[in-house]
């Protein structure tokens, strides 16, 4: 039987429509492996791409990007969402330009690629909020504020999930919302904001008010919410509380059937249960049982956290059982890229490893790269800036207000209490006060010092060697030479005791005093020093950190030809702790009771109820500890 050439054409076209229908049905079918799966739908997309039917390529290149991301091949997997992107664009189709960012937000996030990550997720936000689809703009900010997270950027991460609380609040996604007070409550923590990160947490834990909202937000997620009031507990040194809800975490069927969660209960169970008595009989086999229920599973960012913990366990009874596991989770954090890790990890190592130079060189890099990771992603959110910084001023406002109220009733209730004890108050700040006067007399004497140093002897010695180089003949080469010595010394002592504000400018002279010891061949490093509120720090304790500081970088500069310096600020309800390590040549042990500059450290913290312990041997760098009520 003949047909007409139409209706041939006709039964071809259909026959190569229903082929591409047939593979691609193959590509989705569960039973069939993924590589015979990404055959199949490399053939359905070859085929719809010769018939041009745009549908079906969006169809095959959805699937084959899904295909590779579940096979962990992240390249591939952003490769053809790219592809998925540039089609979409060509057609002019607005919504599977979208999902395509979308995938291309969630695979680069899982290939560790956050900073690219965060700038897709910006690009979705922004589509979203043009659409005012509210919900899609929350989660995407709750993505962004998570990358922010990961890199360290609490602050950041804290404006962004604000903005997206913003957004979601009058929705009824409950998951997204509590996300994101879990999110604050964890940037909140980590900054050292205690009674702010409770107060997150229990807004997240809250929409769980039924089994419904539960199912909604998720068990798993409610369980994690709950672990993260323990740490906070922790954090707060209600220990007792801490323990009470680890310990009924470890034991809740739901939490013992996902290993991965369990390992993380039981290793902060040990961890808080160590905290609370450092002599704890259960905190080493717990955390050691955390570890290698990690392993087995091959939970890399869990194995971090036991190895970090293992490494403080370790610290202070074993040097070289902390060193294997702190170089563990170094090892561990490179594996995944995550660059605060790399860097918690290098700080133990500096601490229990003499040669440090290759790890001062990493900490090098993956400092200044992470500064600009999180520099790039603030600069991308720039556009929400206002509206962000808005909101937080307004919680300012409403904060201050609240306290301010508070302060009034507290007055009123203990008015009479104040006035009984006044007395003994006086007295107390009598003495006070004279420990305050000796303090500033020593600085004020030290100024003038200096001054005089700067104002008369050296500017003496400097006319006389102008005078003899212009008025005397053949001058001896030595005599000069001593001269601009003597010259060069005074101006070095009449630097070292000049004076310096302690008012609202003294975090910022600190830097520039620790930054200006450091040179092409010395880098120093200053960590968390914005987490002291200086303003709330008495000016004669800012005076004898300051000099103390200064005696040490002298004492660097003069005699340990350091490579790297690092300054770490602590602070807890009580006291302030300054930790100075420096990798240079170090300070023989039978020659320390002979540093003036040591010595003078301990006077003057100890006229502070301070104390100043430090550590060194020759060849192996320098270690000083320093700690002060606040």
């Amino acid at each position: 039987m003949a047909f007409p050439q139409g209706k041939a054409q006709e039964i071809s076209y259909q026959q190569q429509l229903d082929s591409v229908l047939y593979h691609y049905q193959l590509s989705r079918e569960d039973s069939l492996s993924i590589p015979k799966r990404l055959q199949y739908v490399s053939i359905s997309i070859n085929k719809a791409e010769i018939l041009q039917q745009d549908s079906l390529i969006y169809k095959g290149l959805m699937n084959k990007t899904w295909l590779f991301g579940k096979i962990q091949e992240y390249d591939s997997a952003i490769f053809y969402s790219n592809q998925l992107y540039d089609f979409a664009k060509r057609n002019g189709d607005t919504l599977f330009m979208i999902k395509a960012i979308k995938k291309l937000a969630f695979y680069n996030s899982r290939n560790d690629q956050l900073a690219t990550a965060f700038s897709y997720y910006n690009k979705v936000f922004k589509m979203a909020r043009l659409h005012k689809d509210s919900v899609e703009a929350g989660k995407n900010l709750l993505y962004m504020a998570n990358i922010q997270t990961a890199l360290g950027d609490y602050s950041g991460s804290k404006t962004t999930a604000i903005d997206g609380v913003k957004y979601m609040t009058n929705t009824l996604d409950l998951r997204c919302l509590s996300g994101l007070y879990h999110i604050i409550s964890v940037a909140n923590r980590e900054q050292k904001n205690y009674k702010e990160a409770l107060k997150y947490n229990t807004l997240a834990i809250a929409l769980g008010k039924d089994s419904t909202a539960i199912n909604t937000i998720g068990v798993k997620n409610i369980l994690i919410f709950k672990n993260t009031k323990a740490i906070i507990l922790a954090k707060q040194q209600n220990y007792k509380e801490a323990v009470s809800i680890l310990r009924k975490l470890s034991s809740d069927s739901i939490v013992q059937q996902d290993q991965r969660e369990y390992a993380r209960i039981i290793g902060n169970l040990g961890y808080v249960e160590w905290l609370a008595n450092e002599d704890n009989q259960n905190t080493e086999a717990l955390l050691l049982k955390a570890l290698r229920v990690r392993k087995k599973i091959k939970d890399v960012e869990g194995l971090i956290a036991s190895n970090i913990y293992l490494t403080k366990y370790y610290l202070d009874i074993d040097k070289e059982k902390a060193l294997t596991y702190a170089e563990a989770a170094y090892q561990n954090a490179q594996k995944i890229k995550s660059l605060t890790s790399i860097l918690e990890a290098l700080g133990f190592i500096f601490e229990v490893k003499e040669n440090t130079n290759a790890e001062a060189k990493v900490f090098n890099q993956v400092h200044q790269e992470l500064q600009e990771l999180n520099q790039s992603n603030r600069e991308i959110y720039a556009v929400t800036r206002y509206e962000n910084d808005k909101l937080t001023n307004e919680n300012l406002i409403l904060k201050a207000e609240t306290a301010r109220k508070e302060r009034q009733q507290v007055l009123y209730i203990f008015g009479a209490v104040l006035l009984f004890i006044a007395g003994g108050f006086v007295i107390y700040r009598f003495r006070q006060q004279y420990k305050r006067e000796k303090i500033r007399e020593v600085y004020n004497a030290e100024t003038r010092i200096s001054k005089k140093i700067h104002d008369e002897l050296a500017n003496d010695v400097y006319h006389v060697m102008t005078r003899i180089q212009h008025d005397v003949q053949d001058v001896d080469e030595d005599v000069l030479d001593k001269l601009e010595d003597i010259y060069s010394r005074t101006r070095d002592i009449s630097r070292e005791n000049s004076g310096f504000t302690t008012g609202n400018a003294y975090q910022q002279e600190l830097e520039n005093m620790l930054n200006s010891y450091g040179s092409a061949q010395t880098r120093i490093m200053s960590k968390d020093i914005d987490q002291v509120n200086w303003a709330a720090i008495a000016p004669e304790k800012k005076v004898v950190v300051h000099r103390i500081l200064q005696e040490l970088m002298i004492n660097m500069k003069k005699h340990s030809h350091a490579n790297i310096v690092v300054i770490t600020f602590a602070k807890n309800k009580k006291n302030i702790k300054i930790t100075y390590a420096d990798n240079g040549v170090g300070i023989a042990k039978n020659r320390k009771i002979h540093n003036s500059g040591l010595r003078n450290a301990e006077n003057r913290i100890k006229s502070i109820k301070g104390t100043f312990i430090f550590d060194s041997d020759k060849d192996k760098g320098f270690k000083a500890k320093i700690q002060f009520p606040n």
